[in-house]
């Protein structure tokens, strides 16, 4: 199968081909004024109090997953689809584990996080592997922390990473997760044309074996053989302030002079659309799960 065929037919290769274009886009005016990131995060945010911008609430996004996942001096922590590496940067610098082992799919986002590595001089701590986080190259035990930030959600599927990482983590570890999720009782999107385009672009990245509600979630931690397990909907920390950063933002992007296009502004009138849509049917959970002891 060439590299075409597996970005159309397998699950991985979709994920894999969305985040390439996402990259190639990130340095384009347009698409960083409309999403409104200046760094390299790139999830919901966790906008807690004081925070006024969408970088602001990715860190801490990624403050509030450490505390959470409780990464402390000397951990080894697995970080399963790291994005650009800011969250294991952070960590590096924050929490001093002595190593955060992240694993992606994407090329370009992984040799964008290792440049990122090595010009904050942190290679001794951070190692970057493209690989898949639902069969994970590692031994048994490996980890004392394994982290998934808004990406479990795209493994194919989320339940064989949760094997996984059942299986990497030392007796007493942690796993900690964020995702969206549907809300309760809602298997499809409503909304006309904006609807269907959403559930689309949900379907193309998102398995449906993983898009199942807060209750769900919890209970697939349970079936892997995790305790103590929690799920929190944080959507009133995470999605309500985002949509309304996401409106305030479009709004003064009508107002620029740059993107007065009609191709410009039809963009930011759909982003706005499909923000007020996914805010009406989807929440967002933090979860935290530990293996047993024994």
């Amino acid at each position: 199968m060439n590299d075409t065929q597996f970005a159309r037919t397998s699950p991985e290769g979709r994920v894999r081909s969305f985040y390439e274009v996402i990259n190639r886009m990130r340095d384009t005016d347009y698409y960083t004024e409309l999403l409104g990131y200046e760094s390299l995060h790139g999830n919901y945010g966790y906008w807690a109090p004081g925070c006024t911008s969408q970088d602001q609430a990715c860190e801490a996004m990624a403050e509030e997953i450490a505390e959470r996942a409780g990464i402390t001096a000397g951990d080894q922590v697995l970080d399963a689809g790291f994005g650009y590496g800011g969250p294991a940067i952070h960590w590096a610098r924050t929490r001093k584990p002595e190593r955060v082992v992240g694993l992606n799919i994407t090329p370009s986002q992984t040799a964008v996080a290792r440049q990122r590595v090595t010009e904050l001089a942190l290679d001794k701590v951070i190692e970057l592997r493209l690989a898949s986080a639902t069969s994970l190259p590692f031994e048994d035990g490996s980890f004392d922390r394994v982290v998934a930030l808004e990406s479990s959600v795209h493994f194919h599927t989320r339940q064989k990473f949760f094997r996984e990482a059942l299986r990497v983590l030392r007796p007493g570890g942690t796993l900690t997760t964020t995702d969206p999720v549907p809300r309760e009782g809602m298997k499809t999107n409503r909304g006309g044309i904006t609807g269907r385009l959403d559930d689309w672009r949900r379907k193309r990245v998102i398995p449906d074996a993983n898009w199942y509600p807060r209750s769900v979630y919890a209970e697939r931690l349970r079936q892997a053989g995790f305790v103590d397990v929690e799920v929190e909907d944080v959507t009133d920390r995470v999605l309500v302030p985002n949509a309304a950063f996401v409106r305030e933002r479009c709004a003064t992007l009508l107002k620029d002079p740059r993107f007065r296009s009609f191709k410009h502004r039809s963009g930011i009138k759909v982003h706005l659309k499909l923000t007020a849509l996914r805010l009406a049917t989807r929440g967002y959970v933090i979860s935290t799960a530990r293996k047993p002891s024994a």
